[in-house]
């Protein structure tokens, strides 16, 4: 069976946001990897993250607020560290992650804790099998 590392994105600093950034930096780095998710690591040299914020978090944080996202700080709609998955998860345990957390993907830390990647529900829907396993659309 596969796991997380298998079919993540590799992470680039440029795709990453901190507390401090703003709402609308967060975006810039989402659109910058191509994903739905920004981690917010503590700095971007050893990303190590401390948290995340997903294209959802901006929708409810600053869109449905009628805010400026240059006005809104990461750190005030971003979701915990526990909202990740683990590079030696299995896609059926990241996958399960998703869906928990409402969202189509996510970053991915290795074991010291560090910001190695990005998953999303489109990458997993690669993998053969775990889709129909978990009885989940990818449409």
């Amino acid at each position: 069976m596969s796991c997380c590392s298998d079919v993540m994105k590799p992470i680039e600093a440029l795709s990453c946001c901190t507390p401090q950034d703003t709402a609308a930096d967060a975006a810039q780095a989402m659109k910058h990897s191509g994903c739905g998710c920004a981690p917010v690591v503590e700095d971007t040299e050893s990303l190590k993250l401390v948290g995340v914020v997903t294209e959802r978090d901006i929708c409810h944080g600053v869109a449905a607020e009628d805010v400026k996202a240059s006005e809104v700080s990461v750190e005030k709609i971003m979701r915990p560290a526990s909202s990740c998955c683990g590079a030696d998860d299995s896609l059926d345990e990241t996958a399960r992650k998703l869906n928990e957390h409402q969202t189509t993907s996510l970053p991915v830390v290795d074991q010291a804790g560090g910001c190695c990647g990005t998953v999303s529900l489109h990458q997993i829907s690669q993998s053969p099998g775990t889709l129909q396993r978990l009885n989940i659309s990818s449409d």
